[in-house]
């Protein structure tokens, strides 16, 4: 849903054609000189999408929002040193900002206008750019909710990249009428300001909190900014002009109910349920090496999120030594915590003569009702 205003939406339009008219000539030159490209060329294309992002995000254009997001991320694994600018991720890119340019020409019917396609390639090309352990973060999404209304979903890629160096992340509430339209400012001017000392990660109007004909009418307009910055929380509403009610530190969140988030839930063919603090997941049928990230993923997810966790085992038929490995280091890793950690559901004999062949059963394999033994 997009705020439209003619002159805001003109203005973006305007603002987003002078980054893009000159970004594929940029991109060839970042892909001839590949290792030896140069930084400031490589700066100036990231600022470019990240000043696109920021300004649909602001009008509420998420489609173009998104895209910008995932060029990105590509391109801030560049700038790190974690990709190298080879033809085919250049390629990739190429392709992403050219979809990019015609949702901007076509403002009005972005939202309608697909970019699944875009989108999958730039996400494996972030995936082939992180260690195994990590590359379920090019999947993840990271909710974060104010009140009863999830207002905003992130990708963890973003959130990492925003964490290091010592950042902290602040959730920052805005207000498009009293703090902009009544000041006879546009939330660019603000919010490229703040800029200076940190990174805006993401931003989101929430119009649901209007109300509607039948609720008291808010006469807000909220505008929520993810913004990373070394500075600490005290420090910080100067800087942003908001007073500390409206400025929320995300490491915090959980603890002060005003804002949660939602860390990652499904890796590949895993998916971690949660019920009164107690997470569960269902084994699928066959677990190889080439799941092994994604059962990493989950069993860490488990471990952070979670005050114990139960793997249901009934439809597994097969797996590999990896997965045993990983039962092994879970356990290990549960019980430092003390936190319960099992099986449930019944195992079919062959892995369960498997497991015995492998020496992994044992009479520690304990909790949340599980067996007194491996299998």
């Amino acid at each position: 849903m997009s705020f439209e205003s003619p002159e805001l939406t003109d203005g973006f339009v305007d603002d987003s054609m002078e980054h893009l008219n000159n970004i594929e000539q940029s991109l060839l030159d970042i892909e001839a000189a590949g290792k030896d490209a140069d930084e400031d060329m490589i700066n100036a294309v990231f600022r470019a999408a990240h000043s696109i992002k920021g300004g649909a995000g602001m009008l509420g254009f998420d489609t173009i929002k998104e895209l910008a997001h995932k060029l990105e991320n590509v391109l801030h694994m560049i700038r790190s040193g974690e990709l190298e600018p080879v033809k085919d991720i250049i390629g990739v890119l190429l392709d992403g900002f050219d979809r990019l340019k015609e949702l901007v020409l076509n403002i009005n019917e972005s939202e309608g206008m697909p970019i699944q396609d875009q989108v999958d390639k730039l996400v494996a090309v972030v995936t082939s750019g992180l260690p195994e352990a990590d590359q379920g973060l090019a999947t993840a999404q990271a909710t974060v909710d104010v009140g009863p209304e999830r207002v905003m979903e992130v990708d963890a890629v973003s959130l990492d990249q925003a964490r290091r160096g010592g950042n902290n992340i602040f959730l920052l509430e805005y207000d498009l009428i009293h703090d902009f339209q009544a000041k006879d400012k546009y939330p660019w001017q603000v919010l490229k300001g703040i800029e200076d000392a940190g990174r805006i990660v993401d931003s989101k109007l929430d119009f649901a909190a209007v109300g509607d004909l039948e609720s008291d009418f808010s006469n807000r307009i909220p505008l929520y900014v993810l913004y990373a910055t070394i500075l600490e929380a005290e420090h910080l509403g100067g800087l942003v002009g908001l007073d500390e009610k409206r400025i929320t530190p995300i490491e915090d969140a959980r603890e002060s109910g005003r804002v949660a988030v939602a860390e990652q839930r499904v890796f590949g063919s895993f998916e971690l349920v949660v019920e009164n603090q107690i997470g569960r997941v269902a084994l699928p049928a066959k677990v190889g090496r080439s799941d092994t990230a994604d059962f990493q993923g989950v069993l860490r997810a488990g471990l952070e999120q979670c005050a114990g966790l139960v793997l249901d085992s009934s439809g597994l038929e097969e797996a590999d030594v990896f997965f045993y490995q990983l039962l092994c280091a879970a356990l290990r890793d549960f019980t430092a915590q003390d936190k319960p950690f099992g099986l449930v559901g019944d195992v079919a004999e062959s892995l369960r003569n498997e497991a015995q062949d492998m020496g992994f059963v044992a009479d520690v394999w304990r909790g949340l009702g599980a067996r007194e033994t491996f299998f």
